[in-house]
């Protein structure tokens, strides 16, 4: 039984070897966004495996991902499984997200030297 590690939360929980990481997040409580129910068709439950080791890629992964982004660490959560060994996956901010507090963060700022 490894253990998985989710950034940026750092929440890491043991898993069994043959899970997928959408279910093993799901246990850990941790949110990876997905719209097709583990049918690798939404794409949106990308993740980037920075260190450790998953099971090799499916074919499926293999048909809807470039290699390039393989080559990188960069996987489907709704299709790569664990194994024994201990890995750290980041799940990658989504971009509204991201805006959402760069825009609050200005917000912020205008507040502070109004003041």
């Amino acid at each position: 039984m490894g253990k998985v590690t989710f950034l940026p939360s750092k929440k890491s929980v043991k898993a069994r070897t043959g899970q997928t990481l959408v279910g093993v997040a799901s246990s850990a409580r941790v949110v990876i966004p997905q719209r097709c129910g583990g049918h690798a068709s939404c794409l949106m439950c990308r993740v980037v495996v920075e260190n450790g080791l998953l099971c090799p890629p499916t074919a499926l992964e293999k048909r809807k991902l470039p290699e390039k982004d393989l080559a990188n660490g960069i996987r489907l959560a709704c299709q790569a499984k664990t194994t024994e060994k201990d890995c750290t996956v980041r799940i990658p901010e989504s971009k509204l997200k991201s805006v959402v507090a760069a825009a609050l963060e200005r917000q912020r700022k205008e507040n502070e030297d109004g003041m």
